[in-house]
């Protein structure tokens, strides 16, 4: 197999005659209202997606879903996706011009010429991700392809039980939200929230490698270039979340040295030979790229760029009624879709829509009510988030989630502190369609979060019974999460600390479940996953053990 790298998530896999890219992004007018911008300007890779067999497209985030490329797709390709359950999910595929889909499940294999191709969503239906195991049946050499799927124990096990030997990884090393520098905390507290944020994530990227071990581990899928002059400081502030590659390497190098040499930072048009792990450089694009002096390349890339990031913003005219009726009926909505969800938000959410149409306006979770305020002064409330009225009418008509306009950066917020997370708030603006909202919450109902069990741990102060599944996003904790430092359980996902002996979160308004345990753990009602992930015992089952695959095959 040979992997030529065509920018942030997009790398183009080719084997006998099949040539599958993944997750191609290339739209000149970014993505979430052109707030992200490819890393270095990938254009010059556009022409190979014109070449692939099958295109493969790991979510619906708009820096891996283009669908400009998907649409112009020659009506020959394969393009293959993950089937969700999400009404807005299926209503976006069906909307695409260019190839129908090939929706697959979850450990569902589809074969591509010599490609075994398994995709594997993400382990909760708090996300809607998916990753992408790659199998040459000829030479036997294995690919995964994480880009930012943030699959869990269960499901790294599972991938090393069935390849033991593994090449390539592939995986998101970089934050990508806009934690914390949208909100208005102290400086200090932004800067440290931020260091911790990029450390988890490299932390998180390393956990990766080290339990599937590839030859080569590639740093992949990110950062975004900010270019819009109102967002660009963002990217060099001390609060960014966004790593650069000579930062993870230096990191890597000082704690994980062998890590380090096995690592490789791929611009687009560079080519990994996965049977030598050789990676050849593209020495066109290092003439003008350097990850060390990125300031004048991202001002020169923004001056071109410009033409088209107007083009986005002024297609979002400011109103010419207000939009407080058509506010009002939409958390309505979602107040009878959801209703159990957001009750349990406990907490009113103020939005503060600047400009045409606009005003101060409460969603009061405790009583299921919205109503108009006068400001922030006045108006007693939990959380706020300002932003202009301009973008607001596409999310009341449910072309954009709450979730994806949180992305673009184009807004700020206020919460009480850094430790105020509502996740149950924020559950609600990531389905803020009423249709999405209702089939979260009855899958979540019926079982489709993983079912918690617990695990024995043994700390100076005690030993205590730990629930294994983290209350953020479902994460699966053992006891190799607990710090001995801080006297915490640290969550392997996003770093969410939980304090013994009662759970306590320090970063948001959670608790994970702890109680005092007085003799050895019982087996039978421990569901502890082993830190280990090798695969010194083969014959250990996963707690997720897959489903006999359906396999499918492209009809030629």
């Amino acid at each position: 197999m040979k992997i030529t790298f065509l920018g942030h998530a997009g790398a183009l896999v080719e084997a006998d005659g099949v040539k599958l890219v993944c997750d191609p992004w290339f739209s000149e007018g970014g993505a979430f209202l052109s707030g992200w911008h490819q890393l270095p300007d990938n254009s010059s890779c556009a022409p190979l997606v014109h070449e692939a067999t099958h295109v493969y497209v790991s979510h619906d985030h708009q820096d891996h879903f283009d669908a400009d490329v998907l649409d112009a797709l020659d009506p020959s390709v394969t393009l293959l996706m993950p089937d969700y359950p999400l009404p807005t999910w299926k209503r976006l595929v069906r909307r695409l011009r260019g190839p129908a889909p090939v929706l697959l499940g979850d450990q569902e294999v589809f074969q591509a010429g010599p490609l075994r191709l398994r995709l594997i969503h993400s382990p909760t239906p708090r996300h809607q991700d998916s990753a992408l195991v790659i199998e040459d049946t000829v030479t036997g050499q294995v690919v995964v392809n994480l880009n930012d799927c943030q699959v869990d124990r269960d499901q790294l096990r599972t991938i090393r039980r069935l390849h033991p030997r593994i090449d390539v990884v592939l995986a998101q090393f970089s934050g990508a939200t806009w934690f914390p520098f949208a909100y208005s905390f102290p400086a200090a507290e932004q800067v440290e929230a931020a260091q911790r944020k990029r450390v988890n994530s490299m932390r998180r990227w390393t956990r990766y490698m080290q339990a599937l071990d590839p030859r080569s581990a590639v740093a992949f899928a990110g950062p975004p270039a900010l270019l819009d002059p109102e967002l660009a400081p963002h990217f060099f502030a001390e609060s960014s979340v966004f790593t650069t590659p000579p930062e993870l390497l230096a990191w890597l190098r000082h704690d994980h040295p062998g890590l380090a040499e096995r690592t490789v930072a791929p611009l687009p048009g560079d080519e990994l030979d996965v049977a030598t792990g050789r990676l050849t450089a593209d020495p066109e694009i290092r003439r003008g790229f350097d990850w060390e002096n990125l300031a004048p390349y991202i001002a020169d890339y923004a001056h071109r760029r410009a033409p088209a990031i107007a083009e986005v913003v002024t297609g979002y005219p400011e109103p010419r009624h207000s939009l407080y009726d058509g506010f009002a009926a939409h958390f309505k909505a979602l107040f009878a879709a959801g209703e159990s969800l957001c009750r349990a938000v406990d907490a009113v959410a103020a939005f503060d829509v600047r400009g045409a149409g606009g005003g101060f306006w409460l969603v009061d979770f405790r009583s299921l009510e919205v109503r108009e305020g006068t400001g922030p002064e006045t108006d007693a409330h939990d959380y706020r988030f300002t932003l202009s009225s301009r973008y607001l009418p596409e999310i009341l008509e449910g072309g954009m989630s709450w979730e994806e306009f949180f992305f673009s950066f184009r807004f700020s917020a206020w919460r009480p502190g850094i430790g105020a997370y509502n996740e149950e708030l924020m559950s609600v603006l990531r389905w803020s369609d009423p249709d999405d909202l209702a089939t979260y919450v009855r899958r979540t109902a019926q079982g489709g979060e993983r079912p918690a069990g617990t695990f024995m741990l043994e700390t100076p102060r005690g030993t205590y019974r730990v629930s294994d599944v983290c209350p953020h996003l479902g994460a699966r904790l053992g006891p190799g999460d607990y710090d001995p430092e801080l006297d915490a359980v640290v969550c392997p996902q996003h770093g969410w600390r939980f304090a013994l002996p009662d759970g306590s979160c320090a970063n948001g308004r959670a608790r994970l479940g702890v109680s005092p345990a007085g003799g050895a753990a019982d087996p039978d009602s421990s569901t502890d996953l082993p830190t280990d992930l090798s695969t010194d015992t083969p014959t250990d089952t996963p707690t997720d053990a897959p489903r006999r695959p359906r396999e499918r095959q492209a009809h030629q």
